[in-house]
């Protein structure tokens, strides 16, 4: 027989920060003293209570005059000290086999041994946040509301359960860990500041909820793995994203928010476990928690995560949890943890930062960002700024890693991206991506890829795996100088790059339209976007997308650069063309690297008339004649130079060219 259950809204717990998250789990774990099968939930933004006969004033009155709070002590601070000197964690474990059950449970939450004394960070040192002593904190909050039934006492209760206004709150110092609008916090260079104001249930709630957060030893696979002290949902510290960030960070906490009502004894198996998993690992650092999310690899039940990070604000002896950004777990594994999982073996070999702020000079700065943008990624995985994010800073990174000889030496190149990267970060790509991605795509397949003009790599041999060369290579010809030059400089190095009469290297897995060259060509797209691209784009596996006009012939542009590329491009264009069913060029005279390295040369040192001519003669060697073209060109070398490295289709380049051909005579049988 179903039941019936109240439902209490308490809209002053909300998980805006780390003291009202805790303050929910400590609510619920008081109430269920009273009420053993009370349960509680996340919904519409705050912390609610469900409950047979369940109202505001049973409740009330429950906290007010029955509930006693379990009594917090360091009762372990001495051993603490002796095993801090001795560098071990002997006398805390003595102390914990001596000790009944209540007060190991309270020690557990604090500090897991593991040859050292490991402690959970939501908890400080032991009890200990810097000058900040929870115990004190504790019996401050205690002797605040000593009087329940004092007025104040009540109106205290309500701003915390349910958010409403009163005069004032007392002054309650220590508590800005967790609740960081409480902090005493000082201007620079100023003798002035705030006092903070909670309301001590607010804090004693927290304290019980945080007792809830017992800690443990896990293993990784292997025989030879080492143990580790683990405590729920808290990660490791995030990696600096600047020098002045290096030793500010503890560590993060990854607040689960449910919204299917449980009862306190679930929340303690799922705080119990406080797992997030990739695979068959566990989930330690901040961007694995957000794939893990992502991948629905959490605990059953989590709707989402909000994510907390520890780190010093006011003081280096002090820190705060400050919110950050809230990661909805999805319902099943998808596409884009799919898209990212492949990763994190590269992303573990990058060098770890220094933890110290004394050790700044040292900073490196490859995996705070990415970490940061992996979040990112997983907090907004529908918005496409964030994958584009993302795709910079990979290419970033690699080009970092590929221009240092020292990690050149120890790391691998970064493996090639799905092509689905693409569709995530443009929907609606404009011309300057279709053409970055076309670029990209050269060599794709092959020994050759675009991606070794632009990095210091090489491929296995059979253009699927990508390693580090050393020393690096010359062909490695991108440069942070002109776009139309960075272009037709990557365009001459392939064709030296290959020998004489080999084919072009420069077919491509993505094709342009003819508008979008004609654009190009024109000058009215922007080619610092363009060049900005490729590099990131060059990380993408292109699988082959031959999309092109199916009218090109009709709607083929008329302008004079355009026409003259059209003229050239043949030359360049490593497929076959057919005009009327008949190969362009028959085999022995298919357009080969020896005449397309004099052809452009010609074309960037602006001779025309040598230019037209030689490509002329290769027409009339193929038995094609071609109409003359009109003297005084003025159209730039280098522009049509780089229109030649973006790939086209086969049926867009004769489109082109048949208006060059002069027609031939029909003779009658």
């Amino acid at each position: 027989m179903s039941a019936i259950l109240n439902v209490l809204h308490c809209e002053g717990i909300r998980p805006d920060n780390l003291g009202h998250y805790l303050a929910g789990l400590g609510l619920l774990a008081a109430t269920s003293r009273k009420w053993p099968g009370i349960r509680g939930c996340w919904q519409q933004g705050h912390f609610v209570l469900l409950g047979q006969d369940l109202d505001s004033a049973q409740v009330e009155q429950f906290l007010l005059e029955e509930w006693r709070q379990t009594e917090y002590q360091r009762w372990w601070g001495e051993r603490q000290k002796a095993d801090t000197k001795a560098k071990s964690d002997r006398q805390i474990r003595y102390a914990r086999s001596r000790e009944d059950s209540s007060k190991v449970r309270l020690l557990d939450c604090h500090i897991v041994g593991s040859g050292r004394n490991q402690f959970n960070p939501v908890l400080g040192t032991g009890g200990n946040i810097g000058k900040r002593d929870l115990a004190k904190v504790f019996k401050d909050a205690q002797a605040l509301i000593k009087d329940r039934r004092a007025a104040n006492v009540l109106s205290w209760l309500r701003s915390t359960l349910f958010g409403n206004s009163v005069e004032s709150l007392p002054n309650l110092n220590s508590a800005g860990t967790w609740f960081v609008y409480a902090n005493k916090t000082f201007n620079s260079g100023q003798d002035w500041y705030r006092e903070g104001h909670i309301s001590p249930w607010s804090f004693l709630l927290a304290l019980e909820g945080a007792l809830l957060l017992i800690g443990g030893v896990g293993r990784r696979l292997g025989s030879r793995a080492r143990p580790y002290a683990v405590f729920p949902f808290v990660t490791d510290r995030p990696s600096p994203t600047s020098s002045d960030e290096v030793g500010l960070a503890r560590a993060e906490f990854w607040a689960p928010l449910w919204v299917q009502p449980a009862n306190l004894a679930e929340i303690r198996i799922l705080l119990q476990r406080g797992l997030a998993r990739i695979g068959q690992r566990v989930a330690q650092a901040p961007h694995e928690f957000a794939i893990a999310a992502l991948a629905a690899g959490v605990d059953a039940g989590i709707e989402t995560f909000v994510r907390f990070v520890l780190r010093q604000t006011t003081s280096s002896q002090v820190y705060e949890a400050l919110p950050r950004e809230r990661v909805k777990v999805r319902e099943a594994r998808n596409r884009e943890s799919d898209m990212i999982v492949p990763l994190l073996p590269w992303l573990e070999r990058l060098p770890y930062e220094p933890r110290d702020s004394k050790q700044k000079g040292k900073f490196k700065g490859l995996r705070g960002p990415l970490g940061e943008a992996i979040i990112r990624v997983s907090e907004r995985p529908d918005e496409p700024e964030s994958w584009q994010y993302l795709l910079l800073g990979l290419a970033e990174v690699q080009s970092r890693v590929d221009r240092n000889k020292e990690l050149r030496g120890r790391l691998q190149a970064l493996p090639f991206l799905d092509p689905a990267w693409f569709e995530k970060a443009w929907p609606s790509p404009p011309d300057e991506i279709l053409i970055a991605r076309a670029i990209a795509s050269v060599g794709m397949g092959t020994e050759q890829p675009l991606q070794v003009n632009i990095y210091g790599v090489e491929t296995d041999g059979r253009g699927s795996t990508l390693l580090l060369s050393d020393p690096r290579p010359q062909r490695v010809v991108w440069h942070s100088g002109a776009p139309l030059r960075v272009m037709a400089d990557v365009l001459e190095r392939r064709l030296i790059d290959t020998d004489a009469i080999a084919s072009l290297p420069l077919d491509g897995s993505c094709f342009c339209e003819v508008n979008t060259v004609a654009a190009f060509l024109a000058g009215s797209l922007d080619f610092e976007e363009i060049v900005r691209w490729v590099p990131p784009l060059s990380l993408i596996r292109w699988r082959e997308i031959r999309e092109h006009s199916s009218n090109a012939s009709v709607s083929a542009p008329q302008d004079g650069a355009y026409l003259l590329h059209a003229l050239f491009r043949p030359l360049f264009h490593p497929l076959k063309i057919f005009i009327n069913g008949s190969p362009l060029f028959p085999d022995n005279l298919h357009p080969r690297a020896v005449t397309a390295r004099r052809l452009l040369n010609l074309i960037r040192a602006e001779a025309w008339e040598e230019a037209i001519r030689l490509a002329r003669d290769r027409y009339l060697a193929a038995g094609r004649m071609i109409v003359t073209p009109p003297s005084g060109v003025r159209v730039k070398g280098e522009h049509i130079a780089a229109a030649l490295l973006i790939p086209m289709s086969s049926s867009d380049v004769t489109a082109g060219i048949r208006r060059w051909l002069e027609p031939t005579k029909k003779t009658n049988s």
